[in-house]
């Protein structure tokens, strides 16, 4: 049976995964220009209430939800809390590489977040709508590959803003997604109209769109890490839409994942229901 409560704490704690997400860039960006200060009181003072709503959601899943992979995502999610807790506790200026994983980890976070979000939303309490894959390229597998890539996009993109990697290597990077997610819009949008799948497609390419925008942006102004407002400002933004892709990408997979068989099982389906109505 739906919980429409459970459904909008879960958004609830998907907003505020968000903010942290912002507010740690902010924090970031502030450390880097030597602001003074205490910027990372105010992230974590954010980041010890999402903990604490984290645990009411995982609590809240483990007593209503029969579902076992809603349940073990919220596993995941709690268990993506408790180490960004460690790793926030451990970073700062005088250890990158620990600050360079966080800053990975938060958008990953967020994506565990918004799946949960979906999967206790409406549509998901409904049977999918199937539909055949088309072929080649396999709808599926595009999904999954692209998924795949814009983690490592979200990797790349850490790495860059901890001076690990140049920007070269994150602008192609952007490319190769840019073209994996442009070519899963076009296969979702190719096929018969679907009520969850392609809005969420359409939401992706809209959302890439800005990415990309505001990357350029940020390239073209030169480094976040200035103590301009306008750089500050449309940095984090990047950031912080770079983890909205990854979860809208995530959103899109597991719409295809649960929506989308081979057209070979959709025939056989079909041949199966045809002789057993043959028969009856």
């Amino acid at each position: 049976m739906r919980n429409p409560w459970l459904h909008r704490y879960a958004a609830l704690v998907a907003a505020g995964t968000l903010y942290v997400v912002v507010t740690g860039a902010l924090t970031a960006s502030a450390l880097a220009a030597n602001q003074g200060g205490n910027p990372v009181s105010g992230h974590r003072a954010v980041a010890s209430v999402l903990g604490v709503l984290v645990i009411g959601l995982v609590v809240w899943l483990m007593l209503v939800e029969k579902r076992g992979w809603l349940r073990r995502l919220s596993w995941i999610a709690l268990a993506g809390v408790v180490a960004e807790a460690g790793l926030g506790e451990m970073s700062g200026i005088a250890s990158p590489m620990i600050s360079m994983v966080h800053a990975f980890l938060a958008p990953l976070l967020l994506a565990v977040m918004v799946a949960i979000t979906v999967g206790t939303s409406k549509s998901w309490q409904n049977d999918p709508v199937l539909m055949a894959d088309q072929g080649w390229p396999s709808l599926r597998g595009v999904a999954r590959n692209t998924l795949v890539l814009v983690v490592i996009q979200v990797a790349l993109g850490a790495l860059f803003r901890y001076d690990v990697i140049g920007v070269m290597t994150h602008i192609l990077g952007a490319l190769v997604v840019a073209v994996f997610i442009l070519t899963l819009v076009v296969l979702v949008t190719m096929m018969p109209e679907h009520p969850t799948l392609r809005p969420a497609a359409v939401t992706l390419g809209v959302v890439t769109f800005v990415q990309i925008f505001l990357g350029l942006t940020v390239v073209s102004m030169g480094s976040a890490k200035t103590v301009k407002v306008a750089a500050v400002v449309f940095g984090v933004a990047h950031v912080a839409t770079g983890a909205i892709t990854l979860a809208v990408t995530l959103v899109v997979a597991l719409e295809v994942w649960r929506n989308v068989r081979p057209a070979s099982q959709m025939a056989n389906a079909g041949s199966a229901e045809t002789g057993q109505g043959l028969t009856s």
